[in-house]
């Protein structure tokens, strides 16, 4: 039957027309082409790839939006950490010592630079945001503070204790009063002479000092004033940036900023005389801490997605060469991807800015997906050409013939990525909007672009022979069997034609027992019945420690210098745990209370403790004034002429104990730095601040228990009904957890029900629409019970893989079936003349998918390997249900050839 017979409408006409002036002014649009992709690479080059989970979140969700308040009030507090290691204590101290002043002084430096500019947003600007916030490199501040006020931090009782047994003992020793504790009497001179026998070690001073120093060491547990091992062999110090986000720009540059200043000391000492160095040549130094973990993930990600596009290319050009068995082939439909790969990416940092972890990888899974589009219009090309049409009729009678399937590929592709876009959860929307404007790049593009790389092609290949006597259309690849189209003149009769072994075979076997099939697929959905209730009931993945970066947890990676900073960082004072905001100081207990009452409301509470700011002072102010009035009364007691009495060992230690004489009540504000900054807002008021601790038993890389912690401490209604916002970095994973399990549903039955909708209006039958979606359908339940069968639990990123299956799965069995309906039904022939085209962009489109199982990124390998078997499932059902569903459902009458438009 003639394929391209139908009435040539205008639409037609015009289509034709678009073909006929792109083979007339050929290197025009092959310039147009290339200044296309130049220009769109001169702006993706300022994209940026953030990892920050923060940037997957939807803007609207009350989580989110906590956040993003909390952060304006306390600042950034994403970490860095610098771990040194070498035998020699001395030498540890000395580094970090040298590596915190470096590093304290650029934040200083910008900051003063910022005051001095006033209101002066020009000169601020010149001046640079400061990346540090303040740099923690040990405990000597702290030491400090709790040495000069040891006697507040003493108990009430230990102190009206060691008063009574002061004024007791002062009175004995003047000889107002007899120790009746000796045995014998005391001989004394006379009453208030403070002579006699020699006095005995006092035990009250002593037993005193011994209790406060417990007192204060609970806040303190490094003796050195470093943070650092018993041994002293390790050392840590900490960072705090003035970002938040894990993976932005201004978290490279510090984390690029340490490194340079690690690498400066080192070697400006390595260039001391030997005498001179303050370090020994074997000591490592590492940057852990949640920026470096960023960081190191981000840098994976960047390399591997350049990779990912170098294999993906690698691979479908073989598969191309294979197919068309000629190399010239390679350009003609390369070109149209590259415009829709270069054009994603452009418009990514135009609207955007940045890409987030799974849209780095975007331009593999355009070309993969992109380049259908040309391989199925050039081929079809070629076919014509071999039936013995002209070029010019050819050229337009492929674009025509391949414009209803084209259309329709197109369409269901761009409802794929489309929609993403109508969730609200950025990881899946992002990546939707720029991956369908790749996508409509390359169908917007084939038309004028491949028919002018046809006749580029053609004018180079009739130049070569005419020069050279060289037949570039008649290499050794033309003879090699394969997939490919018929490119030289067949037989007229269709029933001669020849289009390789496979295909070939294909088609035939299905046309003799399609019942074989068609019983295999009900007996796998059978199947599938079986293991797929249990699995969709929960197929969430909830721990997010196994979608991470394999790199960052190898010896020697971020992760190894985190888990030493953090073993070093085991100290009283390091405050792990949720940072919970109120509103006010005096919010703070009601606060307190209420996420200790929602913390009950579970079957097993996991909260260990809420520290607050009073955890850190003497005392409330109350107790504080009852304390400093025993410590006046003991310093008044220890007058010149009582410590003269006492013996040498407990008059040092009167002295070294004296109560200041200017002690006074402590608030939050007069806490070390060390301390204070934990309870500290950006505006200077302190005591809003507190952290919720939890017992060794939640599993906080879970997404349950992470969700379970943001119930129990964000966003809290208190008993007077006052709304507290407030969130954390666990609210940042809770909700990721929570938006992808209400989103990820929305987009699959979104891209179902858009397909179903093209699908029925392009097939133009029952028969047609309902054996395309059984193929459809068979394929994706392939894909899901394979994923149920070997557990492969559904994530924020390879989730994306369903509603894209729907769209791309779909175009195999609909170009199979819309190419035997411009057959007359004859599905044999429609096989073979197609199948070999399915099977190309189905393995291209595969090699794109393909190429994240190669990702240090554990969530991008399981997208590649849940994309790779939908597509494997949907070409399957394609190439051998579809064929056999069609011929054991006989039309009634020949379904006629409709105008494409």
């Amino acid at each position: 039957m003639d394929e391209l017979s139908g009435e040539k409408t205008a639409f037609r006409r015009f289509v034709e027309r678009i073909v006929d002036v792109a083979s007339e002014y050929p290197f025009v649009v092959l310039g147009l082409a290339i200044a296309l992709i130049v220009g769109n690479g001169f702006i993706a080059k300022h994209l940026e790839i953030r990892s920050d989970f923060l940037d997957l979140l939807p803007k609207n969700s009350k989580g989110y939006q906590a956040f993003i308040h909390q952060q304006g009030r306390v600042g950034g507090g994403a970490s860095l950490y610098v771990v040194v290691k070498s035998p020699v204590r001395a030498a540890n101290e000395r580094f970090i010592d040298d590596i915190s002043a470096a590093l304290a002084k650029e934040g200083d430096t910008k900051r003063a630079c910022q005051a001095a500019c006033a209101a002066d947003a020009t000169c601020k600007a010149a001046c640079g945001r400061p990346m540090v916030a303040y740099v923690e490199g040990g405990t000597k501040d702290l030491r400090t503070f709790f040495q000069r006020n040891r006697w507040l931090y003493a108990t009430l009782e230990d102190l009206e204790k060691a008063d009574e047994e002061l004024d007791h003992k002062i009175a004995k020793q003047s000889g107002l009063v007899d120790d009746l504790s000796d045995d014998a009497p005391a001989e004394r001179g006379p009453a208030g002479s403070g002579t006699g026998s020699p006095p005995k070690a006092d035990t009250t001073l002593a037993d005193l000092e011994a209790k406060s120093d417990a007192a204060y060491k609970k806040y303190d547990d490094y003796p050195t004033g470093y943070f650092a091992t018993e041994k002293g062999d390790e050392f840590a110090m900490r960072i705090v940036a003035t970002t938040a986000s894990l993976g932005d720009k201004l978290g490279d540059e510090l984390f690029a900023f340490t490194e340079g200043e690690v690498a400066r000391l080192k070697r400006e000492d390595a260039a001391r005389p030997a005498s001179e160095q303050r370090y020994p040549k074997d000591i490592v130094v590492g940057v852990g801490g949640d920026i470096a973990n960023a960081v190191a993930e981000k840098k994976s990600i960047v390399s591997e997605a350049a990779g990912a596009v170098l294999i993906s290319f690698a691979a479908i050009l073989l598969g191309i060469v294979f197919y068309f068995r000629r190399i010239s082939a390679l350009g003609v439909v390369f070109l149209p991807a590259f415009i829709g790969v270069s054009s994603a990416y452009a418009f990514a940092t135009a609207t955007f800015g940045y890409v987030n972890t799974a849209g780095a990888f975007l331009g593999a899974i355009i070309l993969g997906n992109g380049i259908n589009y040309p391989i199925v219009l050039y081929g079809r090309y070629l076919e014509f050409r071999a039936r013995g049409m002209s070029a010019a009729e050819a050229r337009r009678g492929a674009v025509w013939n391949a414009f209803r399937a084209e259309l329709v590929g197109a369409l269901v592709a761009g409802i794929a990525y489309g929609s993403l876009t109508v969730t609200s959860f950025r990881g899946f929307s992002q990546f939707g909007t720029i991956g369908f404007v790749g996508m409509l790049f390359v169908w917007l593009s084939i038309i004028p672009v491949v028919p002018a790389l046809v006749v580029i092609n053609e004018r180079m290949g009739a130049f070569v022979k005419a020069k050279f006597g060289v037949d570039l259309a008649d290499g050794l690849l033309s003879k090699v069997p394969g997939l490919g189209p018929q490119t030289h003149k067949v037989d007229a009769d269709p029933a001669a034609e020849k289009h390789g072994l496979f295909v070939d075979s294909i088609a035939n076997v299905t046309a003799k027992v399609p019942r074989l099939f068609v019983t295999l697929a009900a007996l796998v959905v059978i199947g599938a019945g079986f293991v797929l209730p249990k699995y969709l009931k929960d197929p969430w993945e909830y721990d997010l420690s196994r979608l991470g970066s394999d790199a960052a947890q190898k010896k020697g990676g971020s992760s190894t210098w985190t888990d030493d900073a953090n073993r070093i960082f085991g100290g009283r004072n390091n405050l792990p745990g949720v940072l919970v905001l109120a509103d006010s100081v005096e919010q703070v207990p009601l606060v307190k209370k209420k996420i200790l009452e929602n913390d009950k409301k579970f079957d097993l509470p996991f909260i260990a403790d809420v520290k607050t700011v009073a955890d850190f002072l003497p005392g409330t102010p109350a107790v504080q004034k009852s304390k400093l009035e025993v410590i006046d009364r003991i310093r008044d007691r220890l007058t010149p002429k009582v410590l003269e009495s006492l013996t040498p060992e407990d008059r040092d230690r009167a002295e070294r104990l004296m109560p200041p004489e200017d002690l006074k009540p402590l608030n939050g504000a007069d806490l070390p730095p060390l301390i204070r900054r934990r309870f500290e807002e950006l505006n200077g008021s302190v005591g809003t601040v507190m952290y919720v601790s939890f017992s060794q038993h939640p599993r906080l890389r879970m997404g349950q228990d992470l969700i379970r912690i943001a119930e129990t401490c964000d966003n809290l209604t208190l008993d007077d009904g006052t709304f507290v916002q407030t969130a954390s970095t666990f609210t940042v994973r809770a909700e990721l957890v929570k938006s992808m399990a209400h989103d990820g549903p929305i987009a699959t039955f979104a891209s179902f029900f858009a397909v179903l909708i093209v699908i029925a209006f392009s097939t133009g039958s029952f028969r047609g629409f309902s054996a395309v979606l059984a193929a459809l359908l068979l394929g994706v339940v392939v894909t899901v019970a394979g994923a149920a069968l070997v557990d492969m639990r559904l994530n924020f990123i390879n989730f994306i893989a369903l509603p894209i299956t729907f769209g791309i799965g779909v175009e195999y069995p609909f170009n199979l079936f819309d190419r035997s309906r411009l057959l007359g039904g004859d599905i044999t022939l429609a096989m073979k003349r197609s199948a070999g085209a399915v099977i190309l962009c189905s393995f291209t489109t595969t090699v794109g998918y393909g190429s994240l199982i190669f990702s240090d990124q554990r969530a991008l390998k399981s997208f590649g390997k849940l994309a790779m078997s939908g597509e494997i499932g949907c070409i399957i059902a394609a190439l051998f249900f579809l064929p056999s569903l069609l011929r054991l459902w006989p039309q009634r009458k020949a379904e006629p050839v409709r105008a494409a438009d």
